[in-house]
């Protein structure tokens, strides 16, 4: 089930449906976290698995020389806009929900972009002013990235997903039985 929900995000993603495409990306952590942490509620799961997953690679590798660390995904940012895009049809994130003083991002913004031919795709992070944190993410990359890093961890734990039970029938298919 987990590689048809990742085809699916690359369907959107090819017909430019960015929206469909980033709603659905953002439920990966969701699930890669309960096979990997279910014992634990769903917001910190989400948050653990992106973090190790994703997060740690998402910062700028010189943070430990800066006094302003700068804005990057967070666990904590991807888990904010997937609350405020899955729950109130916004991509955006809600500030006053993160913690960590590093992740508090003043400006987000969505980039949409069409594909292209190698599928390498940008953000940028800012500090203007010593203190106004901006980070702008492109819907693609992020796309790319939760289907990607969700592949592999399913590719590697498939035995983690004993919880996906569920019946699918192809109706066309089945139809399609019938007539030959």
């Amino acid at each position: 089930m987990m590689l048809q929900l990742i085809d699916d995000v690359n369907k959107a993603l090819d017909a430019e449906c960015y929206y469909s495409a980033l709603t659905l990306a953002l439920t990966f952590p969701d699930i890669c976290g309960k096979a990997e942490y279910p014992q634990k509620n769903s917001t910190k799961r989400y948050k653990d698995w992106y973090d190790e997953h994703i997060g740690k690679y998402e910062q700028c590798p010189c943070e430990q020389s800066r006094n302003t660390p700068m804005p990057y995904l967070s666990g904590e940012v991807v888990y904010s806009l997937r609350n405020s895009l899955l729950h109130q049809g916004t991509p955006n994130i809600d500030v006053d929900k993160i913690k960590n003083i590093n992740n508090k991002i003043d400006r987000f913004e969505l980039v949409l972009e069409s594909k292209k031919p190698f599928d390498i795709y940008g953000d940028a992070s800012s500090i203007y002013n010593g203190s106004e944190k901006t980070y702008r993410v492109n819907v693609r990359r992020l796309c790319l990235i939760l289907c990607r890093s969700a592949s592999g961890y399913y590719e590697a734990n498939q035995d983690k997903f004993d919880f996906f039970h569920c019946s699918i029938i192809d109706w066309d298919s089945e139809v399609d039985k019938i007539h030959i």
